[in-house]
């Protein structure tokens, strides 16, 4: 086969390309990451009880304080497993 013809066409019947390994580590990094974020929200606050309504800055409270840092947390991460995917699995330059 030359460079300058196209590749042939897949056969219907092929199977999808598994994902690669490193996708699978990606994504248990994120789940690791999301659910400490929110475990530790949650037991902040059990162990706080009602304290958690205690005002850090204005009428901005502590409970207030620990949901942001985890709504923060899943954002970030979400950024940061759509890039390294970007990077690590969806290469195009690979396609047949």
């Amino acid at each position: 086969m030359s460079f300058l013809e196209p590749p042939p066409p897949a056969s219907p019947t092929a199977e999808p390309a598994q994902p690669r390994p490193s996708a699978t580590h990606l994504s248990g990094r994120l789940v690791i990451v999301n659910a400490a974020a929110l475990t530790l929200v949650v037991v902040t606050t059990l162990a706080l009880d009602d304290r958690t309504a205690t005002r850090v800055a204005g009428s901005y409270t502590l409970g207030m304080l620990l949901l942001s840092a985890q709504a923060a947390t899943m954002l970030l991460s979400a950024l940061r497993y759509d890039r390294a995917c970007s990077r690590a699995v969806d290469r195009r330059g690979e396609l047949p």
